[in-house]
């Protein structure tokens, strides 16, 4: 699926940021999430099991329940996924058929996977039979440029999601995927089933733009740049602000994710009030499988200027000023 471009394209930057493949191993999709959609849609019968972070990214959760998968949630620190309770949890018995992984700035939790993680993930999937799902939207927005290898570096049971529209023509809805030549034929005559074909046109423009030496690097390093100073500017502010509010620094992506220090304050209440102040917040609890995410919130910082980013802190903590109020 896809054109001849493109799916060369894929498979290129694949190599470039993992194990090289070939273009009868890439596809086009619409969009990562039609990747992700599809792989379970595919791959999955009713009542597997899929392990994954806990948080983890909402899409991916309601396309594995979409499916009929059963979950297995795992903690996740700053450093990714917690893989020795993978271990421990497949010692004990558990078969999951995927792991679903966010390597690089999880969403929502900004965790990057660290490259012994990866390692042992990828030798518990030779161990075990299970198929590693790695979904890479935010792996080119390191604020310090430094991009680990994919997982596939360490074994060949990975299917990679790879996205364009954190980088590229967001509009456009065109994405990559690569998989193990025996897989790729099923997902293709899914995707045909469902439509067909990824818009065409822009298939061509993004493959003319990745296919130019010369425009990735400049145009990534400089979104780099821009998003980093977005992230520094945004933290110091909110610190400045916002005492209550508990977080690491971002190293890349476009999302903060918070905790609410004050024991009386969800997450739910303050986004009724940031609602009420014109302010979009995402409540934490919709990422959580297990894990209590009621004080929990994520902030994304992408878009705001710098007159816009001090209003919006200005405008939450009226929010939370509010929200107090109205819990105590």
């Amino acid at each position: 699926a896809g054109t001849a471009p493109m799916r060369e394209a894929v498979a290129r930057r694949a190599g470039e940021t993992g194990a090289a493949v070939g273009p009868e191993r890439a596809m086009v999709t619409g969009g990562s999430q039609q990747g992700l959609d599809l792989v379970a849609r595919t791959l999955l019968d009713e009542g597997d099991l899929v392990a994954l972070d806990d948080p983890s990214y909402l899409g991916a959760v309601q396309s594995f329940r979409g499916a009929g998968a059963r979950l297995l949630p795992l903690p996740t620190d700053r450093d990714g996924m917690r893989v020795d309770v993978l271990a421990e949890r497949l010692a004990a018995g558990a078969r999951p058929k995927l792991v679903y992984v966010v390597p690089h700035f999880h969403n929502p939790t900004g965790g990057v996977l660290t490259t012994e993680r990866r390692r042992e993930l990828a030798a518990l999937a030779d161990r075990y039979g299970f198929l590693i799902v790695e979904d890479d939207p935010y792996g080119d927005l390191a604020f310090d440029g430094e991009r680990l290898p994919s997982t596939d570096v360490h074994g060949d049971r990975v299917i990679r999601l790879m996205s364009l529209s954190k980088t590229l023509c967001p509009g456009f809805r065109v994405a990559g995927l690569t998989a193990p030549a025996g897989l790729l034929g099923e997902l293709v005559a899914a995707k045909q089933s469902g439509d067909l074909q990824t818009n065409t046109f822009g298939q061509y423009v993004l493959a003319e733009l990745l296919g130019d030496p010369a425009f990735l690097p400049a145009h990534l390093a400089r979104l780099r740049t821009l998003y980093g100073d977005k992230a520094r500017a945004t933290a110091a502010l909110l610190r400045e602000r916002l005492p209550w509010l508990v977080f690491d620094d971002p190293r890349g992506g476009l999302f903060f994710w918070c905790s609410v220090d004050d024991p009386r304050v969800t997450s739910d209440l303050l986004y009724e009030h940031a609602l009420a102040q014109g302010l979009a917040l995402v409540p934490g609890a919709p990422f959580c499988i297990e894990q209590d995410g009621s004080r929990l919130l994520r902030l994304s910082f992408a878009t705001l200027d710098e007159e816009q980013r001090r209003e919006g802190v200005s405008r939450l903590a009226t929010a939370f000023d509010k929200a107090r109020a109205d819990a105590y």
